[in-house]
């Protein structure tokens, strides 16, 4: 065997004992290492970042973001090539690189085309797997300085967080090993200091006995406060906005070892409210006993941020479908751009522009903060509305500064604005909406937001358009059913006084309830401004016409059905139970009919089901001829046949089944 066989066999044996030794392979997944490759992902900008772990046959992955597979065979894994280096491994083009060119990965799904690796280098001096980012595009420049750090920095928290497991699982060697972490803690915390401040990541440790925080000094930058070594960790917990108190760590949960490690939560600053990503672990003594929580901050104010637009954007949708009045749709859409953009005071005002008042809706309000609700002057607040006449948006970042407010300003702080942000809404080129976001403390704006303040405008705008669309739509559809429900009353007026000379009665009479029968099917239409109608109404209110509801028993699910079926149905109905008063189970007085309804299948074949069933009445037969009634019958549902009509000794029994989706067709 050649020496550098012997060297790779050895590397390799000492590699599988390190990988042994943290008993790590194979692991559920733990958030503090989640949390780290979710912060290499934000360093390098990059989509994918994977904790890789490379034993005999393959590479498995403790964490990953953005990569599928949890795990790899050896022949795809570019990670094996940073094994044999003690720094960084940067491939800028994984397609021109002899290494890698003719990688599955690279070649085949998903195609990927950069790779930059920090290796995982134990205290023991070996190397383990890497901490890698990768693309789908090649970067010809790869990293840069910042950048590089970073990872460099994150690797080493990687390992950091293996010895501190390792520490916890085996007791009888904790001294030694929490000597060898808090020295490579140390070195770490050292050497990545630029990196840290390049890359937003903070670090901290907290002594549990004292209560004192070690805080580097991007740490102190993401809290906002004077760069200092040492500050009490309380000061820290007190800035936490209420809502979010409990999520950060306490001095009660840090010394039970209680405290969540993988945390995000708000906290109060002098520039407002920021959101913090923080990532912990703990340090134990030789008993056992948590002495020290170590850890890293970022700030994803502007990650959250994006994410709390989109999802209102989403929520105001649901919202405002299922609202029918502007007063509602004022408030859902006010607490949902409040949330969004961390405001004191949100909402929006229909705009009288002869007058340059404007009416504001109920909008949400922060606790203490006064509600505008009611009639307001433009003009008493400054001269900003000028801007607004024209379309343009109003970004005031101090009422006092500012010159459209300066002279109004004591208005405006009075009712806590200090930071004033307007939107015009115009409709066909004049401005007749609002869309307002305040602030009680400074708040920096980007045109993304002022984006999403104006999407959310015309999103309302289009709703109040819809609800006021469909009031008079009702109003129509009220005048059209009245009108239709006195045509058949004159239509059976009619034909009463014309039909009065004929002699044959029984088809006068059948005529006369045929109609009848037809503006109850069209009453209860009314009641639902023609959009459906419950089938257990349809029965109901037919069978209540006739007088012979108590000897019905009905049975059914919960159905719809368009105005095409509800016609049908209640004429169908109708003819079944006169015949029954004639002929069947309900011309004698023991006699019962049976109605049953349900739907067999789903989506565009699901089917409606009709049954009726007398019994207990005199014995029937099939007529030998078939008049109006008999033929409305045997046409079935809305005419789409499917009758099963029998004569049995029991009684008459009659089956209809028909498409559920025609029956519940919005047409007639």
């Amino acid at each position: 065997m050649l020496i550098a066989d012997l060297d790779e066999h050895a590397a390799l044996l000492d590699r599988l004992e390190a990988l042994e030794a943290y008993d790590i392979m194979d692991s559920p997944s733990e958030p503090e290492f989640d949390g780290i490759v979710q912060i290499a992902t934000a360093l390098c900008k990059a989509p994918v970042a994977l904790i890789s772990l490379v034993d005999a046959e393959r590479q498995w992955f403790k964490a990953r973001v953005g990569f599928s597979p949890s795990e790899t065979p050896l022949s795809q894994s570019v990670c094996r090539h940073a094994l044999a280096s003690s720094d960084l491994l940067i491939i800028p083009d994984l397609k021109d690189d002899p290494r890698t060119r003719d990688n599955t990965l690279v070649t085949g799904e998903p195609f990927i085309r950069f790779y930059a690796g920090a290796p995982l280098i134990t205290p023991d001096n070996i190397t383990i797997g890497s901490l890698c980012v990768i693309d789908s595009v090649p970067r010809p420049h790869g990293l840069d300085n910042e950048q590089r750090e970073g990872l460099r920095a994150l690797a080493g928290q990687v390992i950091a967080l293996f010895e501190a497991r390792r520490l916890s699982q085996r007791k009888d060697d904790l001294f030694r090993r929490q000597k060898s972490l808090t020295s490579h803690m140390r070195a770490a915390a050292n050497e990545t200091l630029a990196a840290q401040e390049a890359g937003g990541v903070g670090t901290f440790e907290v002594d549990i006995e004292t209560g004192q925080a070690k805080t580097s000094p991007a740490f102190c930058r993401i809290f906002h406060l004077p760069v200092a070594p040492i500050y009490p960790s309380s000061l820290f917990e007190g800035m936490v906005v209420e809502s979010d108190r409990g999520l950060q760590s306490s001095d009660l949960g840090r010394r039970e070892a209680t405290d969540s490690l993988d945390v995000e939560y708000r906290i109060n600053t002098d520039v407002g409210i920021r959101w913090i990503s923080r990532t912990a672990s703990f340090v134990h003594d030789e008993s056992g006993r948590p002495i020290k929580m170590i850890g890293a901050v970022k700030d994803v104010t502007v990650i959250k941020r994006a994410a709390a637009r989109v999802q209102a954007l989403l929520d105001l949708g649901d919202r405002l479908n299922h609202l029918t009045d502007t007063e509602s749709m004022a408030m859902a859409a006010a607490d949902l751009m409040a949330k969004a953009l961390d405001a004191t005071r949100a909402g929006f005002g229909i705009v009288n522009l002869a007058d340059e008042t404007v009416l504001m809706q109920p909008e949400w309000t922060a606790p203490g903060v006064v509600s505008l609700s009611g009639r307001h002057h433009f003009r008493d607040y400054g001269s900003f509305i000028n801007d607004l006449r024209l379309g343009n948006p109003v970004v005031i970042p101090d009422v006092t500064q500012d010159p459209r407010t300066r002279d109004n300003a004591q208005a405006l702080l009075d009712l806590d604005i200090r930071v004033l942000v307007n939107v015009s809404i115009m409709d066909q080129g004049r401005f007749n909406l609002v869309v307002f976001a305040h602030h009680t403390h400074p708040y920096a704006w980007s045109t993304e937001e002022l984006a999403f303040l104006r999407s959310f405008g015309d999103r309302i705008q289009a709703a109040i358009a819809r609800v006021h669309a469909e009031a008079e739509q009702m109003v129509l559809q009220r005048e059209l059913g009245h009108r239709l429900k006195n045509t058949l009353a004159m239509v059976q007026a009619i034909a009463s006084q014309t039909l009065r000379p004929v002699k044959e009665r029984n088809h006068v009479d059948a005529f006369e309830r045929r109609l009848h029968a037809l503006s109850t099917a069209h009453e209860i239409l009314l009641e639902r401004n023609w959009s459906s109608a419950p089938v257990s109404n349809v029965v109901e209110k037919t069978l209540d016409r006739l007088s012979v509801r108590e000897r019905i028993d009905i049975v059914g699910d919960p159905i719809m059905l368009g105005p095409k079926g509800t016609l049908s149905l209640s004429l169908v109905l109708h003819e079944l139970a006169t015949n029954a008063i004639k002929y069947g189970s309900l011309s004698n007085t023991t006699g019962r009919v049976a109605i049953n309804w349900h739907v067999e299948g789903e989506g565009d074949l699901s089917s409606f089901n009709f049954s009726w069933q007398e019994s207990g009445g005199p014995r029937v037969a099939e007529p030998q001829a078939n008049g109006f009634g008999s033929k409305l019958i045997r046409m079935g549902l809305a005419g789409t046949g499917g009758v099963n009509v029998r004569y049995e000794p029991s009684g008459f029994v009659a089956q209809m089944h028909a498409s559920l989706p025609q029956l519940q067709q919005a047409d007639i």
